[in-house]
């Protein structure tokens, strides 16, 4: 079990570090950030992120914000996995 938690903590910093090396090379050319290829790319390895929370996101979020709602929810979702993985080692932590 500890080692399912680790590889899916593992993927949820990966997944949050592809979009934040997203915004940064968006940040350097923002007008044409579309038509960069690493932008694309960076895109591209997020994208089943960004559908599933397309997917479970309410209609009214907009196309443009849910990168941003796939942050905050890869943020929280590292953050129980984290107390997970710790309860599971040290339990007398959590009494």
């Amino acid at each position: 079990m500890d080692a399912f938690l680790a590889v899916a903590y593992s993927m949820c910093v990966l997944v949050g570090l592809i979009y934040f090396a997203q915004l940064i090379v968006g940040i350097f050319n923002w007008s044409a950030r579309l038509n960069n290829p690493v932008y694309r790319f960076l895109g591209f390895l997020a994208s089943p992120v960004t559908k599933v929370v397309r997917a479970i996101s309410p209609a009214k979020i907009a196309d443009r914000h849910v990168p941003v709602v796939a942050v905050f929810l890869l943020f929280w979702l590292c953050v129980v996995i984290f107390f997970a993985r710790l309860y599971l080692r040290r339990p007398e932590l959590f009494q």
